[in-house]
């Protein structure tokens, strides 16, 4: 009996989806209830932490008096933007890093050290060469995303069998055959799963690169909060971006989940 109580326990044991929703459920409750407490109580100022209503009160007041929607269109096309770039430029230049030794240890000394930059220190510099508009947020994002997609995408192509590549040599196929038949389809999955995450850190960087002169988005709303002391203003913008993350998030999931059918566990 006890064994049967303590299989949810087992190391890398399979949960039925109501337990999920039970677990997640839970803990969700107990964190609303320890935060209700702590606001409506007055043991902390709402300066610090609004209480629950007050943040849904600020859903309505941030649509009706700074245009919400406004805000989120132009958070979600400067990501997009950025996204879409990046993936522009990782995914030839990850194959071509992936597929030839030269090319990777020619370029990998430039981009590897990239990935442990500070991305907020870029944004002095970025200011100074591409001014404070559009160009400026949207190559901000990029580089926010590009610095660790690409790693991703040279893995991706590395990680495909060699027995296919044999064998697609076997069968005479060219050379940029290889590249697009053998090691691009098969890196495909993978690549993808990781643009998913790539796109999740692209939402960590929108309040930086909207922290100037933007006179909207997500980052510009939850810098008014801030200056204005409109906590509530803070939370409800994060919650906005947690929201939109985790929707956006689901739906390449469920595109690659459709997409690569054939491949184990795809989009989890």
């Amino acid at each position: 009996m006890n064994e049967k109580k303590n299989r949810i326990f087992d190391i890398r044991s399979s949960i039925s989806n109501t337990t999920k929703l039970v677990l997640s459920g839970t803990v969700a409750l107990l964190m609303l209830t320890v935060w209700s407490a702590l606001s409506y109580s007055g043991k902390v100022s709402s300066l610090i932490l609004p209480a629950p209503d007050a943040v849904l009160k600020a859903f309505g007041e941030l649509w009706m008096e700074q245009e919400l929607y406004m805000h989120v269109l132009w958070s979600f096309v400067r990501i997009l933007a950025g996204f879409i770039l990046a993936m522009v430029v990782s995914i030839p230049l990850g194959i071509a890093m992936g597929t030839f030794p030269v090319v990777k240890h020619a370029i990998h000394p430039f981009t590897g050290p990239l990935r442990y930059l500070p991305i907020a220190a870029l944004i002095p510099l970025f200011i100074v060469w591409f001014g404070m508009d559009e160009t400026m947020k949207i190559l901000f994002l990029f580089v926010g995303i590009v610095v660790y997609l690409l790693p991703l995408v040279i893995e991706a192509v590395e990680e495909v069998d060699t027995v296919l590549l044999e064998t697609a040599y076997t069968l005479k196929a060219t050379r940029w055959q290889v590249i697009y038949l053998v090691l691009w389809q098969g890196a495909k999955p993978l690549v993808y799963e990781n643009a998913r995450v790539m796109w999740g850190i692209g939402w960590t960087y929108i309040i930086l690169a909207e922290i100037i002169n933007a006179p909207y988005g997500l980052g510009r709303l939850i810098t008014i909060g801030q200056k204005r002391s409109l906590t509530h203003w803070i939370f409800a913008g994060i919650i906005i971006i947690l929201i939109i993350g985790f929707v956006s998030d689901r739906l390449i999931a469920w595109y690659n989940a459709k997409t690569f059918a054939w491949k184990e566990s795809p989009g989890k």
